[in-house]
């Protein structure tokens, strides 16, 4: 028996935390929701696997966590086993973004009230930050995640049939259908292959 080199195991962790499309906008969703968004935008290409994006209007993410953003196990909503019990906020785990970097690669574009301007970072697949550079967008945090599960050859397969991919994204406009209606106030707007199928709390159009 050999121990596993630390990417086999960060692969196989991140595989278990995101196991599907829905669960990648799932998490992205929850964050922009912590993050104090009233609008978010989701967008889809091939069914997720080409590019899924997220994009919100919430407080975006401060200068200083930049570097640890997306590297597992870094959380601002807990820092000790107590704040468990009076936990307000959907995630706490640290494991999202991470887990994601690890199967897609991954860019954040990010603004805060106090940033002059919005800057891309693009993430490797540990999470760190690799290269940046300023863009045009508002203030909030705009999630892309690119090839999804690209290293994950049976996972993938899994989703290959139409009939699975179709599965999906009915899994996915139902998710949002349920953040609208215990949300009213969130303006949810949801795209696939440029195709807008759901909008707010409304009931989704065939595409």
């Amino acid at each position: 028996m050999k121990q596993l080199p630390a990417e086999t195991v960060r692969l196989l962790s991140s595989s278990q935390v995101i196991t599907s499309v829905v669960s990648v906008v799932k998490e992205l969703i929850e964050n922009s929701l912590d993050a104090n968004a009233t609008s978010i935008d989701v967008k889809l290409e091939n069914y997720g696997f080409d590019k899924i994006e997220v994009r919100d209007n919430g407080d975006g993410i401060k200068a200083a966590d930049i570097p640890v953003m997306a590297v597992k196990h870094y959380t601002s909503k807990i820092s000790c086993p107590e704040d468990l019990e009076s936990l307000t906020t959907y995630g706490f785990r640290g494991e999202a973004l991470g887990s994601i970097c690890c199967i897609s690669e991954v860019l954040i574009t990010t603004k805060t009230a106090a940033d002059d301007f919005s800057t891309q970072y693009i993430l490797d697949s540990s999470g760190h930050v690799t290269s940046q550079k300023p863009s045009h967008l508002g203030q909030g945090t705009t999630v892309t995640a690119l090839k999804l599960f690209k290293n994950l050859p049976v996972r993938k397969q899994f989703y290959s049939t139409v009939k699975k991919c179709k599965e999906e994204l009915k899994k996915i406009q139902d998710l949002l259908m349920a953040y609208g209606i215990i949300k009213p106030e969130l303006r949810i707007i949801f795209t696939h292959n440029k195709c807008q199928s759901f909008k707010e709390d409304s009931a989704p159009t065939k595409t």
